[in-house]
């Protein structure tokens, strides 16, 4: 009787011949090759390449026989798939494994000689096998066996290439797709982007106009510090409509552009000015040192600026008089910029919690949505460079961004 293996062990058959598409797939033209070049060194005139799932054995290809798939249980090589050694058999008369099987008994076919070596999966699953038939009884020589084996280990790279290219045909298909996702995406993001500054823009406008009448008004020409706080208001709402047009510029555009030389004194002077009320109301000490210049994009460094700094206002200590620090050092292969403050400041274990988006550590300490840190990241990410967290000395955070001079 021919072994029927388990049931766990034939849906293992079937999945592990489903990764080689050899039946929704074209043929494999290379492993015709390897079956005649079987026959050839063996002398016989019938060699045949089968895989074996749970329920069939499958020719795969062949030359001088055109037997195309049969049942397992009378396959032999069901046999030889569940013996250690290849399998070489002089007479199938004379072997009480075959004597009744159906293609030696002439049902299907008169089989008396039957060689074959296992395809063994690089994973040791095995596959099939290589065989060689003849209708009369004949021995392989060693030379013979050895060219089999050899065949068998060939047709199972055959094999591997073309689940590769399977692989990679459906990596393919999978980047198309994600590449349509993402441009969909993008398309949606323009069009909220757009929208979104139209949006911001009647109440600027609104601002700008007050401020202007604000400007005629003779009580407050009259007045240095109303005078002053419309100045800023109005340079302040000029500043957030340059921020609009330049977020909705790289929203819109089809490509990023070149970087630019970005002067982060002149960006921090702006940062601080916008952050003025924050800064007097926290009675807060902002030391500025010297800045470079650096290639970047200059609404990104303001955005990931005003993060940091608003971030260590915000979550200054109760305790202490709030201190920061702006710095940065640089280097031929890179610069460094510094924001460090004498806060509550990040506990270690949290550090890479915070950068992501919608993660707040005291929420009830003070307003936001979480975002800020995780925005600096990717911020600092599309810059080509890192943002690391850190302790101040005598306590507080000091958040440092690395970036990449470009000529190092």
């Amino acid at each position: 009787m021919t072994p029927i293996p388990p049931t766990d062990k034939r849906a293992q058959a079937t999945a592990a011949l489903a990764r080689y598409h050899l039946f929704d797939g074209p043929p494999e033209p290379d492993l015709q090759a390897v079956v005649e070049l079987a026959a050839q060194l063996c002398q016989v005139p019938i060699s045949i390449l089968f895989v074996i799932d749970a329920e069939h054995q499958h020719q795969v290809a062949a030359v001088g026989i055109d037997t195309a798939m049969c049942r397992r249980e009378d396959s032999m090589c069901s046999v030889a798939m569940v013996t250690p050694e290849p399998m070489y058999v002089e007479d199938a008369r004379a072997d009480p494994r075959f004597v009744a099987n159906p293609f030696v008994t002439g049902q299907f076919q008169r089989f008396r000689f039957y060689g074959s070596t296992q395809l063994r999966a690089p994973d040791g699953f095995v596959l099939g096998t290589l065989c060689v038939f003849d209708e009369v009884p004949r021995v392989l020589g060693e030379q013979q066996r050895a060219a089999l084996d050899r065949l068998a280990r060939m047709a199972v790279d055959v094999l591997e290439l073309r689940r590769h290219g399977f692989l990679v045909a459906d990596l393919l298909r999978q980047h198309q797709r994600t590449r349509a996702a993402l441009e969909g995406t993008n398309e949606t993001l323009r069009h909220f982007a757009a929208q979104l500054a139209h949006d911001l823009r009647s109440p600027l406008t609104g601002i700008l106009a007050y401020t202007a009448e604000l400007r005629l008004m003779p009580t407050v020409n009259a007045d240095a510090d109303a005078s002053w706080c419309t100045d800023r208001v109005s340079a302040a709402a000029l500043r957030m409509g340059t921020l609009i047009d330049d977020v909705l510029a790289q929203a819109t555009a089809a490509n990023a552009g070149d970087p630019v030389d970005v002067d982060l004194a002149e960006i921090t002077r702006q940062v601080l000015d916008d952050l003025a009320v924050q800064i007097m109301e926290a009675d807060a000490e902002v030391t500025v040192g010297e800045l470079p210049t650096v290639p970047g994009d200059r609404t990104q460094w303001h955005i990931l600026l005003q993060n940091l700094i608003g971030n260590a206002v915000k979550y200054r200590h109760p305790q202490r008089r709030c201190q920061i620090t702006v710095t940065a050092t640089t280097d031929p292969a890179w610069y460094r910029v510094c924001v460090a403050d004498n806060g509550i400041g990040i506990p270690a274990d949290q550090r890479e919690q915070v950068t992501r988006p919608f993660t707040r550590l005291n929420p009830g300490h003070s307003p936001g949505h979480g975002i800020g840190l995780s925005t600096c990241t990717r911020l600092v990410h599309t810059h080509g460079g890192r943002l690391q967290i850190g302790d101040t000395p005598g306590g507080g955070a000091t958040v440092c961004i690395t970036i990449p001079t470009g000529t190092g």
